[in-house]
């Protein structure tokens, strides 16, 4: 993997992820580890909040205080096989997230998810999905309380109905890289579901051919729920999902599986965009 990028906001939560990254980037052999602050500040977001007696170089000395900071203790854990970098920018991070993805070959990004309590679902949640929505390229997102360990066995939790339309070479660039059992469970409606994407099965199978995998087949309607637990039952060390990207905030909140793994969720999740 040529580059990592963390996202930070300097939480604990976000602390603990970019362990988890450098832990990666140092047993994969990244060349580069990106950690990255936004100090962007959003007037709609901040419309009905206190105001706060700090300028923007204020908010920028501190980022890059910190970062620096960052950037020491993560190197600490790369070692010389793969440089640190900092960023602080206050640009939209999607933004910079874009331009970086083309300056420095960014393969995966990597963000903290923080607690289950309802004010952090709103806040942290809607950050976790705006990101999802606007990049292209693998999210995982990692629990505060995930441990930080190599991922042996993967959860690939597949819905072929947005299987078949997706971008096949990211999820065999990053099983390629990890190299674990891969554990299919495939969420079929019913039956005839399975019928019907007679093809997409055949092409799943081929796809993932040349990996260690396991196929499961479940149709409970609780879908995160059941994922969830299929990870916990096997000792699952990832879970990964292929997203299909939707542009409405309220609509994802109403809908989303992925946004629900993500809540609820003890392990990392690998987030691939359709």
């Amino acid at each position: 993997m040529q580059t990592i990028l963390a996202l930070t906001d300097f939480s604990d939560t976000a602390f603990h992820a970019a362990e988890y990254a450098s832990f990666l980037a140092k047993y994969y052999k990244t060349q580069q580890l990106i950690l990255l602050n936004s100090y962007f500040l959003n007037p709609t977001a901040l419309a009905n909040q206190p105001v706060v007696a700090f300028s923007v170089p204020d908010i920028k000395e501190e980022s890059e205080k910190l970062i620096a900071q960052w950037q020491t203790e993560m190197s600490v854990i790369t070692g010389e096989t793969t440089k640190v970098h900092g960023i602080t920018s206050n640009l939209p991070i999607n933004e910079v997230i874009e331009q970086l993805t083309v300056e420095e070959d960014v393969r995966c990004v990597v963000m903290g998810m923080k607690g289950k309590s309802n004010l952090e679902k709103v806040l942290v949640g809607s950050t976790a999905i705006r990101t999802m929505n606007s990049i292209n390229l693998p999210l995982l997102l990692v629990p505060a309380d995930a441990p930080i360990t190599i991922p042996k066995k993967i959860v690939l939790a597949v819905d072929l109905e947005i299987f078949k339309d997706s971008e096949k070479s990211q999820l065999t660039r990053i099983l390629d890289l990890f190299q674990a059992q891969v554990l299919v469970l495939n969420i079929a409606k019913n039956d005839k579901y399975q019928t019907e994407l007679r093809d997409e099965i055949q092409q799943l199978h081929t796809l993932l051919e040349p990996y260690n995998v396991e196929y499961t087949y479940n149709s409970d309607r609780d879908v995160a729920k059941s994922i969830s637990e299929f990870a916990q039952a096997n000792s699952a060390d990832m879970i990964i999902t292929i997203h299909r990207k939707n542009n409405s905030v309220l609509s994802f909140f109403q809908k989303s599986i992925t946004q629900k793994l993500a809540w609820n969720t003890n392990i990392p999740l690998m987030v691939l965009p359709k």
